[in-house]
């Protein structure tokens, strides 16, 4: 038989090499009468692995394994923050310094007298050079089966029971029984499956699948149909929007919900459903029922548009100019207020437009002075037992009578949450007056503290209410928190910057410090790990805010900065 290795010939000439007698030269050698020899130097592969290389390797692995795994239970993973401007707003200034821009930053560090640790937030980066945190857009191979209808008719009764439908009123019950029936409709069905289960045990209705599942599911279907819009695309549309909005999600909401304004106005939501002479070709007809709906999902995006666009100085989707806004008389029996909505746009059009920027001292002063006249005659347009107060002194003062309906509850604390954003986003803008190293007329400087006085108290206000909204929504109370805790935190935070020992500013950053508690207190047992996180994220922004403010008192303490910032002692 050949042996394990081919003598020095063999090997030369590629033969093989036949030994049949140990000791013996191979049959090759012995015919050729040459010395069989073994004398050549076999050169070792580097990258070849012996049998003893790959024992000695599996020996060292369950030692690797554990000095791996105590190296990752000593080193904590580096936390990715996701809270932005879309949540935060865009309209802070001081004498005309943006509180968000890098002098912004620098300015609130020589304040504090600290390092601003806010560049774990997406707050002060370029909104267009910072990549969303995203993952690849993955999708399962296999589409996912709905489940039973039974099972989605319990599914459904869910929902309409839950607040997140009145507070998103996005179904209309006698509609969907056929959206159900449709195969077509499964996007619509997935998001509102993700927005049960976010809350309910599924596992009750032997579902197995997870809020995740369901909205990965909705946003693959409406990848699909992507262009064709009807009824129950721009409603799953819609509820995936809803879900993005509770989980934190603030880019892909914003995208979501711009793919909705454009549906809602191909279906014909933007006309007013009295008759025209004329129909426009493009848009499809229904019957009076589903007209309705549109108009009514119409109004909603709307009014969450005016939000948007007044938050973060972005234009509005749906304007006046091309929307019919003249008939909002459907809409009554939802949880905003239209009429409020047409305010906003206001707003957004004469303080947040190109032009404002232009705007002299004088002239921003006025357009807030004629917002605020405008906004004042709506309050006590709104009957009494909902208008909205500026001032909400305590916990106890917010309350309403045990008789109310849910909606009217819903509708009562949106109206009052809403007229408090209102006022913040109109008054805090009187800080762009003036220049960091001069001064304001005394004449100027009593407006601006008056505007910003009133920016101040909406603030604490919103607070106030947050801290019973969230024993009355529960799980539902999220959005809420992440739609107006970010923002409300803004000026009380610059006040006690700008007055650190000011007379409120101890209660101001009680007040602060209580975001910890509000958010302690949402029910967390069902909800998913994003929306943990998200909340969690605003409360450390939040507490980020109330350090910088104890520091800032601390240096005028020290004597290492001056008592006010708003005031240049020569």
């Amino acid at each position: 038989m050949p042996p394990r290795r081919a003598c020095d010939v063999c090997y030369k000439r590629k033969i093989q090499c036949i030994i049949k007698t140990q000791g013996d030269p191979c049959d090759w050698c012995g015919s050729q009468g040459v010395a069989c020899t073994f004398d050549r130097v076999i050169q070792k592969d580097p990258n070849k692995r012996t049998t003893s290389d790959v024992v000695q390797e599996l020996s060292r692995r369950p030692s690797d394994l554990a000095a791996n795994t105590t190296l990752a239970q000593t080193t904590p993973p580096k936390p990715t923050y996701k809270l932005s401007r879309c949540q935060i707003g865009n309209n802070w200034y001081f004498k005309g310094i943006g509180i968000l821009s890098e002098r912004g930053r620098q300015w609130i560090s020589d304040g504090a007298g600290e390092r601003v640790f806010l560049e774990k937030f997406d707050v002060f980066s370029n909104p267009l050079g910072t990549a969303p945190p995203l993952g690849p857009a993955t999708f399962p191979e296999r589409p996912r089966m709905l489940p039973s209808k039974v099972t989605c008719r319990h599914l459904v009764e869910g929902f309409f029971k839950s607040k997140t439908s009145i507070v998103f009123a996005i179904l209309e019950r006698s509609l969907f029984e056929g959206t159900i029936a449709r195969a077509y409709a499964e996007a619509c069905l997935w998001a509102m499956i993700a927005l049960v289960v976010r809350t309910t045990d599924a596992r009750q209705l032997g579902l197995t699948v997870e809020p995740n599942d369901c909205v990965h599911e909705a946003n693959r279907l409406l990848t699909i149909v992507n262009g064709n819009t009807n009824l129950d695309s721009l409603q799953g549309t819609l509820l995936l929007w809803a879900c993005q909005k509770m989980r934190g999600q603030c880019r892909e909401a914003s995208v979501t919900f711009r793919s909705a304004c454009r549906m809602v106005c191909d279906l014909g939501g933007h006309f007013p459903l009295s008759r025209l002479a004329m129909l426009p070709q493009h848009i499809p007809t229904f019957d009076d029922q589903t007209k309705l709906h549109i108009r009514r999902l119409f109004w909603m995006c709307y009014c969450y548009d005016k939000d948007i666009s007044l938050r973060t100085d972005e234009p509005p989707l749906l304007t006046s100019d091309h929307c019919d806004v003249t008939e909002a008389e459907e809409f009554s029996n939802q949880s905003r207020d239209t009429n409020l909505a047409k305010i906003k746009e206001n707003a957004s059009r004469l303080l947040c437009s190109p032009r404002a920027f232009k705007y002299t001292e004088s002239e921003l002063l006025a357009h807030v002075r004629q917002l605020d006249d405008e906004l004042e005659e709506w309050r006590l347009s709104v009957e009494p037992p909902y208008r909205p107060r500026l001032s909400i002194l305590s916990d106890s003062s917010f309350s309403f009578p045990s008789t109310m309906s849910l909606e009217d509850r819903t509708y009562f604390i949106n109206l009052q949450l809403d007229y408090l954003f209102t006022i913040i986003n109109i008054h805090t803008l009187v800080r762009k007056c003036g220049d960091l190293e001069e001064n304001l007329p005394d004449d100027l400087h009593s407006v601006v503290h008056s505007s910003a006085d009133l920016s101040i108290e909406a603030s604490r206000s919103i607070f106030r209410i947050l801290d019973t909204v969230v024993d009355f929504w529960k799980e539902d109370s999220t959005w809420v928190v992440s739609h107006y805790a970010p923002m409300a935190a803004m000026p009380l935070f610059m006040n006690i910057l700008i007055h650190p020992l000011g007379h409120t500013a101890d209660s101001d950053l009680h007040i602060l410090s209580s975001t910890s508690s509000i958010t302690r207190k949402i029910p967390a047992e069902r909800l998913s790990i994003e929306e943990i996180e998200h909340i969690r994220e605003i409360s450390e922004f939040v507490m980020e805010l109330v350090r910088l403010s104890h520091s800032a008192a601390w240096k005028v303490k020290r004597g290492e900065r001056k008592h006010d910032l708003d005031i240049i002692h020569e």
